[in-house]
């Protein structure tokens, strides 16, 4: 037999796959664990203890969804998603109307439809887009008022132009409110509310404008560019040609003569229609031959004794579905619908109105106009985030949509979409960190990290849970991302965990641990928002406990020093200051017959259980009398670390497969107390005693330094170490030396 000694200097491998068991030879063995459950590995390589949640508020009972609307960096909410209703959270509180009172602002969303809701901030506005709703906005009007609006979605945007020439139309006018009767059953129910544009078949029986045309009357009607004009003076045509598209001009000095003396010359034009017209659908005939529709650009007389083949509906109403995504790229705002991608004029979509106009008032394209292009790609877009290019992911590939012309803006005939990988997406809307896309492969449990590539030229998207496949065993359904103080990405499972990785790109940080809430709890939704402070990132988390749904805020990150009393390591707990003496503490209604954690002036209050009435009573000597002190309620929760079986080796032999014992363990620790040893599956104790230089009457003072004690462990063939910290106290483990006897 020998005794080895170990050492694990880091932990941010985090939980390796058990498939990963026999990989001593790979660099991320030494690193990694076996469990890493509400402690979490960081950047430095210590694992550290998770803090508390802060219980805020009860959610409403068909809460389901958590989102952010970040007006700037210091004035950030929280909204909870649910049936229909929207509520609003900042400064770490709900936003009320009146004490208890809580603000809230209608919506035509379900719970369930909650998660699926694409959205995009631009300054006040936060941009909506679900394929079975119009698109929308939330729109904050003041510090603490919101309001809800459906776009206005102007010029379109429209599908395209109708062709089958059987499937013709005439209108009962050219202004106004008009009907507009089809020869077939084009029109729907849900086309109400959608945009029509009806272009005159031609116009054969107009006069085209020349220069030098005698004899014009005032009335006639003459065609130019495209559009037709009506003479409001009688005479002689002069050499301007009429173009525009408004009002009235001459076409000529309208004084002088020419070189041959004849003259004057010159007739003023007024702008009557070009060739095509649209109008906004009110009513649609149950037959569906016919539709009521009010004129927003005059159309032209022709429609109303030739009908035309040639009209087209929008691409987005009730019964052609609505856009799933919504992004603001390229100086335009951009709807995705299935497969197509819409853009409006750019910088043309504020105050609530959205500009998709494809030309100009004289029929031209020009680069700024609204566009819409098809995506050649065989599934459609399931999300999109912005780049150097936009990375938009599908069911079965990923690509970078951006402009052909590189020097060129995006626009209608300046933008493509070029295959950068092949792995397929689920919907989840993705993270984006510093220069990475994180995103879900198809079958929700593999996370890629794109980033682009020079040397390949494309966005490449390596596999963060190769080594450990059982994190996201559950799957993943949402992300968020805390960037202070801990760079942490944080991904919602579905089985109410939330597996939390270390995000440090140019240090390969590989490692994931879970957080798993206590009580029983599973956590449904997660969002990160900056706090009033402006300088931190407050992870805020929707958790459902026996039935019963809660808004709850993760404590701050201690720094190491912190008074004790001030710690939080508590789930659904609160805190405050009371004062000195006081025993009796009410207010805990949401833990009403649960056992708690107490930590009183920074010492543990053992067997507590809240009373029916959500009050608690301390004994006398468990607090201080000479002065307040803070006191902080909630549920307990295991932080629990587990390492991997040690790799020993002794005359160039491996120690695995041989019998082991684990006889001892020192644990390097930071500003720790309160935490448990021992083998696994064995007896735990207490690493940390009261040393004799420590008063009897306050708490135990937090240690860093190394730390040993023996451990009972069996002889078996793993050598595995478990520690545990189990009271509301912090702990931070830096590294741990275990001592193993090893059996030939």
């Amino acid at each position: 037999m020998t005794l080895a000694r170990p050492i694990a200097t880091s932990f941010n491998g985090g939980e390796l796959s058990p498939r990963m068991g026999g990989r001593v030879d790979t660099a991320i063995y030494p690193v990694g664990v076996e469990t890493c459950e509400n402690f979490v590995p960081t950047v430095e390589g210590a694992a550290v203890k998770r803090p508390g949640f802060e219980y805020i508020r009860p959610s409403r009972v068909t809460a389901g969804w958590l989102a952010a609307f970040r007006f700037n960096l210091t004035q950030q909410y929280l909204l909870e998603f649910s049936d229909g209703i929207v509520r609003f959270f900042t400064n770490g509180e709900r936003i009320e109307t009146s004490p208890n009172v809580p603000l809230e602002l209608a919506v035509p969303y379900s719970a369930a439809e909650a998660p699926f809701i694409s959205m995009q901030q631009s300054f006040d506005r936060l941009y909506l887009a679900h394929p079975d709703h119009p698109p929308a906005a939330i729109v904050r009007t003041g510090a603490t008022s919101f309001t809800y609006e459906v776009l206005e979605l102007l010029n379109g945007p429209f599908a395209d132009p109708n062709g089958d020439e059987a499937a013709t139309v005439a209108v009962s006018d050219t202004t106004g409110t008009v009907t507009v009767t089809a020869t077939k059953p084009i029109f729907a129910a849900g086309d109400v509310g959608a945009s029509i544009r009806i272009e005159a078949r031609d116009f054969s029986d107009v006069t085209a404008w020349d220069a030098g045309m005698d004899g014009v009357t005032v009335g006639q009607r003459r065609r130019s560019e495209g559009k037709v004009y009506v003479a409001e003076t009688p005479g002689r045509t002069g050499t301007i040609q009429p173009i525009h598209t408004s009002g009235s001009e001459w076409d000529g000095s309208n004084q002088g003569e020419d070189i041959n003396e004849k003259g004057p010359f010159g007739v003023r034009w007024r702008y009557l229609h070009d060739r095509f017209g649209q109008g906004r659908i009110t009513a649609v005939a149950s037959d569906g031959m016919s539709a009521t529709v009010e004129v927003t650009r005059r159309l032209a007389d022709s429609v109303k004794t030739v009908a035309t083949h040639r009209w087209a509906k929008s691409i987005f109403s009730a019964a052609a579905g609505w856009p799933s995504v919504v992004k603001v790229a390229f100086g335009r705002l951009l709807f995705f619908k299935g497969f197509d991608v819409v853009g409006s004029v750019a910088g043309d979509y504020g105050g609530g109105r959205v500009n998709f106009a494809t030309t100009t008032s004289a029929g031209l394209i020009a680069a700024d106009l609204g566009f819409r292009r098809t995506l050649a790609t065989e599934d459609p877009v399931l999300w999109v985030a912005g780049d150097r290019k936009l990375i938009v992911g599908t069911a079965s590939k990923e690509l970078a949509v951006g402009a052909i012309n590189s020097g060129a803006a995006v626009s209608g005939d300046n933008i493509a979409a070029d295959p950068q990988s092949f792995y397929g997406s689920e919907r989840v809307w993705p993270a984006q960190i510093g220069t990475s896309t994180i995103f879900v492969q198809r079958g929700g449990r593999k996370l890629r990290e794109a980033q682009y590539a020079f040397a390949n030229d494309r966005y490449v998207a390596a596999n963060m849970t190769v080594w450990c496949r059982h994190v996201t065993r559950s799957g993943i359904r949402q992300f968020a991302f805390q960037a202070e103080p801990e760079e942490l990405l944080l991904a919602v499972r579905a089985d109410g965990q939330i597996a939390v990785h270390p995000h440090a790109p140019e240090q390969e940080i590989k490692g994931f641990a879970r957080i798993v809430p206590g009580g029983g709890g599973r956590i449904l939704s997660a969002v990160t928002i900056v706090g009033a402070d402006g300088l931190t990132d407050e992870l805020w988390c929707l958790i459902e406990r026996e039935g019963v749904r809660s808004v709850e805020k993760m404590a701050p990150w201690r720094d190491e020093g912190d008074p004790l009393e001030n710690a939080f390591f508590v789930d659904a707990g609160v805190s405050g200051i009371a004062a000195s003496g006081q025993t009796h503490f009410a207010g805990l209604a949401h833990l009403a017959g649960k056992p708690v954690a107490v930590l009183a002036a920074g010492g543990v209050v053992q067997n507590i259980t809240v009373n029916p009435d959500g009050s608690i009573d301390l004994p006398e000597n468990a607090v201080p009398d000479e002065r307040p002190f803070r006191i902080t309620i909630g549920l307990r929760y295991d932080a629990t670390l587990t390492t991997l079986r040690p790799e020993l080796r002794t005359n160039g032999e491996t120690s695995q497969g041989k019998r082991q014992r684990l006889v001892g363990i020192v644990l390097r620790l930071l500003d720790t107390v309160g935490i448990r040893v021992g083998a696994k599956g064995g007896k735990l104790d207490e690493l940390i005693d009261r040393t004799g230089s420590d008063r009897m009457d306050e708490p135990v003072p937090p240690l860093s330094a190394d730390s040993e004690r023996s451990v009972s462990g069996g002889w078996d063939r793993h050598g595995q170490a478990t520690f545990v910290s189990s009271d509301p106290l912090p702990a931070v483990i830096v590294a741990a030396m275990p001592k193993v006897a090893v059996g030939s």
